[in-house]
């Protein structure tokens, strides 16, 4: 009997995703199949990067990130894309882009002010950085990414952590 209402607790749960992402819209974006802004062009591209969000409250006394190199990071001139592969899937789902400096003809601004920053209705968070600092954590390079004051309050962030192998290379993109 304790199995029959774990399956439908399981069941009713995919029901109720499926109904608040049809009401707001919300599908998945993948990697693949996005298309750069006019005029945007790529700088740097890891696929096998992990990606880490710092809580502002509810942080743990001591944090470790594993290195799991399961994200994809496209970096552009405009912004950062996140990807991740979901389970049984060939492609690359969109859950983060982070954004520095907000082209006027962007909507992100606007996203990254909603609740979730912006998730219902675009299927990936929007976070607008203030900072970007290249080193370490708990001894693997980094880059770390300091939210807007704003973007970090709604979203409950401290900083973002990007764990790459190839730390030169993108400062050496960047520069």
């Amino acid at each position: 009997m304790a199995f029959l209402l774990f399956i439908g607790a399981l069941v009713a749960i995919v029901l109720c995703a499926m109904i608040v992402n049809r009401l707001t819209g919300t599908k998945a974006l993948y990697l693949e199949t996005l298309q750069l802004e006019s005029g945007e062009r790529e700088i740097w591209r890891d696929a096998r990067a992990d990606f880490a969000v710092v809580p502002r409250l509810g942080q743990a006394v001591s944090m470790s990130f594993a290195r799991m190199r399961r994200h994809t990071v496209l970096w552009t001139d405009r912004r950062i894309i996140v990807s991740q592969k979901p389970l049984f899937s060939s492609k690359h789902m969109i859950t983060h882009q982070i954004h520095f400096t907000v082209a006027a003809d962007s909507d992100a601004p606007a996203a990254a002010r909603e609740v979730f920053g912006g998730f219902y209705g675009r299927g990936f968070e929007t976070i607008e950085a203030e900072d970007k600092s290249f080193g370490q954590v708990n001894r693997k390079d980094c880059v770390r990414i300091k939210p807007t004051p704003a973007s970090g309050a709604k979203l409950n962030l401290e900083e973002m952590l990007i764990f790459t192998d190839h730390l030169p290379e993108l400062q050496t993109s960047l520069a």
